[in-house]
């Protein structure tokens, strides 16, 4: 359920992610803006992150969570209904992805997997 292959390594996708979320901080602190700020600045860079790594579903469901809920507070839509229905659609997403996706470990992840497994009956 990936979508996509990925954009670039997982490296720099994860530096990419790294940096735009300390830009958002930096701006959070200089604009003493946290909330609903702080929903766009841990959002985006997680977005981003799925993006590049070819997950498109997952990067559509996060915008869909974190930018669906700044925006509820930000324009002061009624959020009692509103952000249980996001929060709850993307926890059912991830279920459902997790349970009944495709199985996308890595060769390198079920290396690193084992490998810790190793470690721990050490």
């Amino acid at each position: 359920m990936s979508g996509h292959h990925p954009i670039t390594s997982k490296k720099k996708a994860q530096a990419l992610s790294t940096a735009l979320f300390l830009i958002g901080l930096a701006t959070l602190i200089f604009t003493e803006a946290w909330w609903p700020g702080i929903m766009l600045i841990v959002g985006l860079p997680l977005a981003l992150r799925q993006y590049l790594l070819g997950r498109t579903y997952d990067m559509m469901m996060t915008l869909l969570v974190f930018v669906g809920t700044f925006v509820t507070v930000q324009f002061d839509i009624s959020w009692r209904i509103f952000l249980p229905i996001l929060f709850t659609l993307g926890a059912l997403y991830i279920l459902f992805r997790e349970f009944f996706g495709p199985d996308e470990t890595t060769e390198e992840e079920k290396e690193e997997e084992l490998n810790h497994e190793i470690e721990e009956k050490k």
